[in-house]
């Protein structure tokens, strides 16, 4: 099976908990994080280095808070219960998970995410990433 591109986005949660520069470092922190075989195929910082960058930017010219992910379907489960406890630590974040159109939003809440919901998200994933998806479907 071939590896797929998902694009994850971290966004602070409420909108004002992470400057500009956390969000970048943080993003650039779960990069490393995530490139390793077991999560992914291998993971770049989302954006254009052929976008306009003024003097003293940060990011590069990329994105703040976007990943771009290579992904085997079948490491897709280990990737989110990954970011299940990422999210978990790292309480200032949501992620939001793009495969193609469609858009999941992933709300981990360490409360109510069990297990089940976790491989629900996880089958989801799997099911879009192998063309099987049904756009707006839930888990």
């Amino acid at each position: 099976m071939t590896d797929q591109t998902m694009t994850l986005f971290l966004e602070a949660d409420p909108p004002d908990a992470l400057t500009q520069d956390d969000l970048d470092d943080l993003t650039r922190a779960l990069r490393g994080q995530l490139d390793v075989p077991e999560l992914t195929a291998g993971v770049a910082l989302a954006g254009s280095a052929s976008a306009p960058v003024g003097a003293g930017a940060k990011g590069l010219g990329q994105d703040l808070g976007a990943l771009v992910l290579q992904v085997l379907p079948e490491t897709v489960p280990a990737l989110l219960d990954f970011l299940k406890g990422f999210v978990t630590r790292e309480s200032r974040v949501k992620l939001k998970v793009q495969v193609g159109p469609n858009l999941i939003e992933l709300d981990f809440d360490a409360r109510t995410m069990d297990e089940a919901r976790v491989e629900a998200l996880a089958g989801r994933l799997q099911r879009q990433l192998s063309g099987d998806a049904v756009a707006g479907a839930e888990p």
